[in-house]
């Protein structure tokens, strides 16, 4: 045996490391490798695009064990339905990665009406706030927000809206507590 006295403190450690845990992960601002990604999912769309494609699939399945592939019209349209299957594919992996991205201090929120990124700096944003669609300003303590607008005013008087169709509280929180901390972002 080493009669080695051990170096280190294994208390201070264990306190130290369970610090940086118990730290919540919004309040750091995101870097430039690992942006903070606030999903925008919709699980009823989702599921239904699912349903869908699992609809489709069967179908072609079957018109292949009635035999419709070997003539003129069912090979016109298991063609047809299987590009309709993969348009709700592409709209599927859409649905799932909608999200609004924060990182270096800016805001991604996306594209708007007019299909334009919505891409600005996190500092110039006065408030976010959800509004309807006659642009009343809704309730904070909502549950659950359908057919909204978030939106993003800014110190310039620019207003920045995305439209979402289903913003869970918890999802708004996020967001909120996401733009604070790039907020406070510092090169």
């Amino acid at each position: 045996m080493s009669n080695k006295k051990h170096k280190g403190d294994h208390g201070h450690r264990a306190e130290q490391y369970a610090a940086e845990r118990n730290q919540p992960v919004l309040k750091n601002p995101a870097s430039a490798d690992k942006p903070r990604r606030v999903h925008l999912h919709n699980w009823l769309y989702i599921w239904a695009t699912l349903g869908i494609i699992i609809a489709v699939t069967a179908l072609i399945f079957g018109l292949e064990l009635l035999g419709w592939w070997d003539n003129a019209i069912g090979a016109v349209l298991v063609v047809l339905v299987g590009a309709f299957g993969c348009l709700c594919l592409y709209d599927l992996a859409l649905l799932l990665t909608a999200c609004i991205t924060f990182g270096e201090g800016m805001v991604n929120a996306g594209k708007d009406e007019n299909g334009q990124q919505m891409i600005f700096h996190a500092a110039s944003v006065i408030r976010a706030e959800m509004r309807d669609r006659e642009d009343k300003v809704l309730p904070k303590d909502a549950p659950v927000y359908k057919n909204a607008q978030l939106v993003f005013i800014m110190e310039s008087g620019r207003v920045n809206r995305r439209k979402v169709s289903r913003l869970t509280a918890k999802q708004y929180a996020r967001i909120k507590d996401a733009l604070e901390a790039e907020k406070n972002f510092k090169e």
